[in-house]
Order: C-alpha cells, then structure tokens, then sequence
C-alpha cells in the first residue's frame, strides 16, 4: 500500500497512544498514492485496542479494581469510553456513508 497505494478507499485510523515506526514512515504515503481514495485519521489519547470492546471493558475492570491503571492505558489509552467508543463509530459510519451505496 504504502509504495504503489489504492485504488478502492481505504480508512487508516491510529492512535497517539500507539507507536510503530514502520508505519509512521509509511501511513502518510498512502493517501498521497491513492488519489484521494485513501484517509488517515488519528485518534488522541487512546491506545491499539480502543477499536474492540475494550474501549468499553477495560475501564469497567479498572473501576472494579481488576485492572490498574497502567495497564487501562497501555491497552485503550486513557480517554473514557463515553468519548473514545462514539468516536471510532462516527468514523467508521462516516467512511461508509461516503463509500458504500445505500
């Protein structure tokens, strides 16, 4: 993807809280290379896996006291589900809305 792009859309979704270099190198070149067909979007203070059910969970296992604080974060990323589940599904419906008929 990152060196010849696509031709179908594509929606790129990271985070702040999760770091890889190879695609820090190559996620902006994607949309360059896909002639529009391609978005990054990022989501801040949240971690990998604030895209699954445990955008939900994990909080509640931290208030239960199952789960410190460090690892709600390393998992989901600090942001409260309240905010961080209503997000990626406003994107998700978003790309869809604009890229799958109705």
């Amino acid at each position: 993807m990152a060196r010849e792009g696509t031709d179908r859309p594509l929606l790129l979704v990271g985070t702040d809280g999760f770091h890889d270099e190879r695609f820090e190198r190559s996620w902006p070149s994607v949309p360059a290379r896909s002639g529009g067909r391609a978005r990054h979007r990022r989501l801040d203070g949240a971690g990998h896996w604030v895209f699954t059910d445990y955008a939900a969970l994990a909080p509640r296992l931290q208030a239960a006291g199952l789960m410190p604080a460090r690892d709600r974060n390393a998992l989901v990323g600090p942001a409260r589900p309240e905010r961080s589940v209503p997000a990626v599904r406003r994107l998700v419906r978003s790309f869809f809305g604009r890229h799958v008929p109705g």
